[in-house]
């Protein structure tokens, strides 16, 4: 498992932990803020995950977007939500190869 697959299964994490609460007189959110949050987690994860000096940077993305879903539309965390199960990030793998870490992150940064 590359260090790219465990920031974003503890991205999952976050994910779960900060589901929207249903509160009908809420104005639903324009998503476009927690998409891009969430593709900015995926990109500096992919590019910077190895690189232990980059810690305080994905505790703060994901402090950043653990506000946005609290905030979002129940629809817009579920889509977040599901497009990391379709990739198995729910779970721990450790048979992906390099390419399929490529091909993981393109379809998941193209999901939003």
């Amino acid at each position: 498992m590359t260090a790219f697959e465990i920031l974003l299964n503890n991205f999952y994490d976050s994910i779960e932990k900060n589901e929207p609460t249903n509160n009908k007189l809420a104005t639903p959110k324009n998503p476009n803020e927690l998409y891009d949050a969430v593709r900015q987690f995926i990109e500096a994860s992919f590019l910077h995950g190895q690189n232990l000096s980059y810690t305080q940077l994905f505790s703060e993305l994901i402090d950043k977007t653990s506000g946005l879903f609290q905030s979002s539309s129940h629809e817009s965390w579920e889509k977040v939500k599901y497009a990391f199960i379709e990739n198995d990030l729910h779970i721990i793998r450790r048979d992906r190869n390099k390419t399929e870490i490529e091909e993981l992150k393109t379809r998941l940064v193209h999901s939003f």
